[in-house]
């Protein structure tokens, strides 16, 4: 059965499973070893539950709670749009564990080390005097977020108490069900995020010329061969840095490999729907002549 699409997918599913990697590592290792079999076709995955135990933890928190929950939900959301921007734009974000602890209070006079972005955002909401203590401990108590308390450097004051906090996974479910925000779904894979999508497109539109090598951002960890964006699972191997073709010197640019290009033959019109705004008419085109150059698995 697994000569078909659908059958080759269900037999990726299990492999995946069968060996505890990403279910894109088998996809790109299928199309690497057997470029002529159909293209596996994943199974959708069954729709997750209505959110209904969420809703029970947000209906028994009190108001000064949800406000506190909402405010520190709007920031994290608030910071990942950040680091999105920034990856989007070519710059290297910074990693989760530092930005999804953000700061809630710092134990100065307010007039020398102003307010935190989370407790301005309390004040608008209407939250002024204290009482932080109690209600992220009500918060913590349940699981929906995490809190840290070190000391802080501030010039002209010294060190000063401060409190940071960061919302679980369980806590961000819950804002969510709550405020009625719609998570946005990634690509199903073996697709990319448009992010890095954009970059294996215009390396293949630069055909045998390149791509600077000091190509900017993490995306070289996730597409480049030899890499691995976590020290686990190895990087999708769709471009590389080498010598132009017939060059022994000289700096290196970015190419795309043959799996790069046997990827986007296969999804490019899953991928218009998906990113209409990237621009990918002519890539396997523009990319054909870069295609003989010395490729690696």
């Amino acid at each position: 059965m697994w000569g078909t699409p659908e059958g080759a997918g269900r037999l990726v599913r299990l492999l995946a499973g069968a060996y505890g990697v990403p279910e894109r590592v088998v996809m790109d290792a299928w199309r690497r070893t057997r470029p002529t079999d159909v293209v596996p076709l994943l199974p959708e995955r069954a729709a997750r539950g209505t959110g209904s135990a969420a809703q029970k933890v947000w209906d028994a928190l009190n108001g000064r709670q949800r406000t506190y929950l909402t405010c520190i939900f709007q920031q994290d959301q608030e910071a990942e749009e950040d680091q999105q921007q920034r990856r989007f734009l070519g710059g290297t974000g910074r990693k989760a564990v530092e930005w999804r602890r953000m700061d809630l209070a710092l134990y100065a006079p307010p007039e020398l080390v102003g307010y935190t972005r989370i407790q301005s955002r309390l004040r608008q909401a209407g939250v002024h005097d204290p009482g932080a203590g109690s209600s992220v401990a009500a918060l913590e108590r349940r699981r929906l977020v995490v809190t840290y308390r070190d000391r802080v450097y501030v010039q002209g004051l010294g060190e000063v108490r401060r409190t940071r906090v960061e919302l679980t996974r369980r806590g961000r479910a819950v804002a969510r069900r709550a405020l009625g925000v719609v998570r946005e779904k990634g690509p199903p894979p073996p697709l990319m995020s448009r992010w890095l999508w954009r970059i294996l497109v215009r390396v293949a539109l630069a055909g045998s010329e390149g791509v600077d090598g000091s190509l900017a951002g993490r995306g070289p960890h996730f597409l480049a061969v030899g890499r691995s964006p976590g020290g686990g699972s190895p990087s999708r191997g769709f471009i590389e840095l080498r010598h132009p073709e017939g060059a022994e010197h000289g700096p290196y640019r970015w190419f795309v490999t043959e799996s790069g290009l046997r990827h986007i033959r296969d999804h490019r019109d899953a991928y218009q729907e998906l990113y209409p705004d990237v621009d990918a008419g002519q890539v396997v085109l523009s990319c054909r002549e870069a295609s003989g150059g010395p490729q690696r698995a």
